[in-house]
């Protein structure tokens, strides 16, 4: 598996690659002392008249400063690329705490919902329970067949306990097993069809 790196990295690099070659170049050109090597001329040999400068007497920089400059220079790139990357994660990290905070309002206004929508059942099952408290057992007992046996424990649960008595009597003995059966948590705490 192959890594790559970073655009803005190689580009540091390559800044650093070429600037340094170029660094080595020009000095072995201008001053092929520095890199032990002679010229073939002596600076006796050379000619001097009043009027021309001598080629010593020339104030060039030394190899180590211009590096030191580029080695500045870098540092200070470097250290504006931190900057950057230290902003850029500190905007994630708000983002990633804006997310968590929608995230639990989100999560509170569907329980807040949740528990509305629950609410409005529950009522909707004692205003049909108040209805099959003063009809006939037989008839509340085929109506109940029809819906999921969760949903009619909870209506027999809402209805008088001795007209629930009555239309249990009246059911199926396998389906008023399941309704029997059915889990006795309150409507809030779960969720019917």
């Amino acid at each position: 598996m192959s890594r790559r790196l970073p655009l803005s990295v190689a580009l540091l690099l390559l800044l650093l690659v070429l600037g340094s070659t170029t660094v080595v170049v020009v000095f072995a050109l201008l001053r092929p002392d520095w890199l032990g090597r002679s010229t073939g001329k002596s600076i006796a040999d050379t000619s001097t008249v009043s009027d021309t400068v001598q080629v010593d007497s020339l104030p060039l920089p030394s190899p180590w400063e211009e590096l030191e400059q580029q080695l500045r220079t870098m540092e200070r790139q470097l250290g504006r690329l931190r900057d950057s990357l230290q902003r850029v994660h500190a905007y994630s990290d708000s983002l990633q705490r804006e997310l968590q905070a929608q995230q639990q309002r989100f999560e509170l206004e569907r329980r807040r919902r949740e528990a509305q929508l629950d609410s409005v059942r529950l009522e909707h099952y004692r205003a049909f329970a108040r209805i099959y408290n003063s009809a006939p057992p037989e008839e509340v007992a085929r109506i109940l067949q029809q819906l999921p046996p969760r949903s009619a424990a909870v209506l027999l649960r809402q209805m008088n306990p001795r007209q629930a008595a009555r239309v249990i009597a009246a059911l199926p003995a396998a389906y008023a097993a399941e309704l029997v059966q059915a889990p006795a948590d309150s409507l809030a705490q779960s969720r019917l069809p």
